[in-house]
């Protein structure tokens, strides 16, 4: 029969952690779909640039909250049931459930486009997703160390640790995704400029 241990305060310092790390991994998500479309670009094909751009940012930040959330969730029913049978409190992750909607790209009569600025997209999109790629790892280290053991937290950390593959692959396809948009839009800008 395995062993079954549960460190109530090891757990609870698992959840503080987690609710921080998923609310940077938020706020990575909020500043990357405002950053790809407040960039210095005007004009008919930066407004679909930008709505486009942001869309792409938005579909994969609400994907990535429902995984969160999953996340979350599994937790929570895993240290539910341990808080019945051994004590101590399940761990709740408070997630924002609102969805993260681009802004709105301003409509205006001239065309301004910094390609510079364009450029320092792709980095700043590079380093927004290594922020949240590194949230999400982790987070599921912190889970991996709590002084727990039983079939309960290997559970967890299977479900956890799928959720956070599947994630990890989006981040992948993600910023490609929108790194290819961005490089194929320079690439338009500068060939017009000819």
């Amino acid at each position: 029969m395995p062993i079954i241990r549960v460190n109530p305060a090891s757990v609870q310092a698992y959840g503080a952690a987690a609710q921080r790390i998923f609310e940077e991994i938020h706020q990575s998500l909020v500043g990357l779909v405002n950053e790809v479309v407040s960039v210095r670009y005007f004009g008919p094909n930066a407004v679909a640039f930008k709505a486009e751009c942001g869309q792409l940012a938005s579909e994969f930040a609400n994907r990535l909250s429902a995984d969160m959330s999953a996340m979350a969730d599994a937790v929570r029913a895993s240290t539910t049931n341990i808080a019945a049978s051994l004590g101590g409190a399940p761990i709740a992750i408070a997630l924002n459930p609102q969805s993260i909607v681009p802004p709105i790209p301003p409509s205006v009569d001239y065309v301004d486009v910094d390609t510079a600025a364009l450029e320092g997209v792709i980095p700043t999109v590079g380093q927004r997703f290594a922020t949240i790629e590194a949230g999400l790892a982790n987070n599921l280290s912190q889970l991996r160390s709590t002084d727990w053991q039983g079939h309960a937290k290997l559970a967890a950390v299977e479900t956890v640790g799928g959720f956070t593959s599947a994630a990890q692959g989006r981040c992948d396809a993600a910023r490609r995704q929108i790194t290819t948009y961005v490089r194929n839009q320079i690439d338009a800008v500068v060939m017009a400029d000819r």
